[in-house]
């Protein structure tokens, strides 16, 4: 069975930006000054965003078992997965959650998630602030010869 990665174009889309509001002792939407950046990337804030997805899904895709949607029998189509993570104020990813269909899956995506490096954070007036982000995808999973065998008896069977 064949797993085939599709990435929305905006994969790694800016989500949201939370920063201490002094005034007000609670969290609020504000739009950064400075985008987290992954390490080796350079530029300015569109090339960083740019680069930032880029290495990013680079690096998930080395890293995550492809073949593993193959060993948990998921059914074939279209699976879509949906993640969440925060660059923290150290410049760490943390707070990640991810959607799926099987909970094995669930847990090698966070395993991968928690392996990028530090990164320098993303900066509001000059201070570190944590950034959040949303990551949503889809695995194409074919069908197997046994589950097209078996799809064909049941509609010959129909």
């Amino acid at each position: 069975m064949k797993i085939k990665f599709i990435v929305i174009t905006t994969l790694f889309f800016f989500f949201s930006t939370y920063s201490q509001d002094n005034n007000q002792n609670k969290n609020s939407l504000v739009i950064i000054d400075e985008v987290p950046v992954y390490p080796g990337c350079e530029g300015n804030n569109e090339e960083l965003k740019i680069c930032f997805s880029k290495s990013i899904q680079e690096f998930f895709v080395k890293k995550f078992d492809a073949d593993l949607p193959n060993k948990l029998n998921l059914k074939a189509g279209a699976v879509k997965v949906f993640m969440f993570f925060k660059i923290n104020k150290m410049g760490d990813v943390d707070s990640i959650i991810v959607k799926a269909p099987h909970p094995v899956l669930v847990s090698s995506i966070k395993d991968v998630m928690s392996q990028l490096p530090k990164m320098t954070p993303g900066k509001v007036k000059g201070e570190n602030v944590n950034v959040k982000y949303s990551i949503p995808f889809t695995i194409i999973i074919e069908e197997t010869r046994a589950q097209r065998r078996a799809r064909r008896k049941m509609e010959k069977e129909q």
